[in-house]
């Protein structure tokens, strides 16, 4: 009973990860921010985008580490946890992250290493080095690759970002095998600043081995300090929700994603922004509201 019942949950693990494009084997967005607004998060600058989107990681203006856990479908099997650092200085903004999906017999896990800076006031330009590791219970070993991604976010007016990135533009391998590679991931994605208090976000995402996936989200802010957060995705079909405070740099994030056939996906986030402003870049609503 106890075999078969791994074997489901390996089953169940494998379909999921086929078809949703999860953790290492791709570059999914982390963070229950961008959890709440079905992952429309490129153009987001937080602790965040040091995964999200190195282009817009150029824009972080604080010191600022986080962490988050998620419980994807209310399967511990598939639980995803991680954190997050940026770290800015003179000339540039480095970023850390770590992440990791799954259990003792299935288990991918992805820590990358990332460096962007501002070109000028509009423009941000970032890359990151990121290691993955996959683990098929013992008698399957593991695997790993090292690939890469860059990304471009331009601040086009105080209203409009734009933003675009690329995950694996190197094709990396994660096995010999079958000649299995590691998905390239391109993002396309725009911002929209109504006013201080709103915010709409639209992102398309194409992967190598699926289709193109549409997201979008609106943060809303009734107040200083709590976020309202929406949004939904096309492939798959998702929607998303969650709200958020923020006390003296210290955020709290809850959220959830409903898939319609596999349910729930609730995520919590703590993030905190240390110190003083390394570098000043002009304002927006976007970066004002932070």
């Amino acid at each position: 009973m106890y075999y078969l019942s791994n074997m489901k949950i390996l089953l169940l693990i494998f379909i999921t990860i086929s078809n949703l494009v999860l953790a290492s084997n791709g570059d999914g967005a982390i963070g229950a921010r961008s959890s709440a607004l079905a992952h429309a998060s490129s153009t987001l600058f937080d602790v965040w985008s040091a995964r999200n989107n190195q282009g817009s990681l150029a824009f972080v203006r604080k010191p600022e580490i986080g962490a988050f856990y998620e419980n994807r479908f209310f399967v511990k099997e598939l639980s995803q946890s991680g954190f997050a650092m940026a770290l800015p200085i003179k000339k540039g903004t480095f970023g850390i992250t770590y992440s990791t999906l799954g259990y003792k017999l299935y288990r991918e896990s992805q820590a990358s290493l990332a460096y962007s800076i501002k070109l000028n006031e509009i423009i941000g330009l970032g890359v990151a080095v990121d290691y993955l590791n996959t683990k098929i219970a013992d008698i399957y070993g593991q695997a790993h690759a090292v690939t890469g991604s860059v990304g471009i976010t331009a601040k086009l007016t105080k209203q409009l970002i734009f933003s675009t990135h690329i995950y694996n533009p190197f094709k990396a391998k994660i096995t010999n095998y079958n000649n299995e590679t590691v998905p390239t991931i391109f993002k396309l994605g725009a911002q929209y600043i109504f006013s201080k208090k709103v915010c709409l976000l639209l992102e398309a995402e194409k992967t190598s081995f699926q289709k193109i996936n549409i997201k979008g989200g609106i943060e809303y802010l009734p107040s200083s300090l709590i976020y309202i957060r929406v949004g939904a995705a096309t492939y798959p079909t998702q929607a998303a929700f969650g709200i958020g405070v923020n006390y003296q740099g210290l955020k709290i994030d809850v959220s959830s994603m409903y898939h319609s056939i596999l349910g729930f996906s609730p995520q919590i986030g703590l993030s905190y922004a240390l110190g003083k402003e390394k570098t000043k870049i002009n304002s927006t609503p976007e970066t004002e509201a932070k």
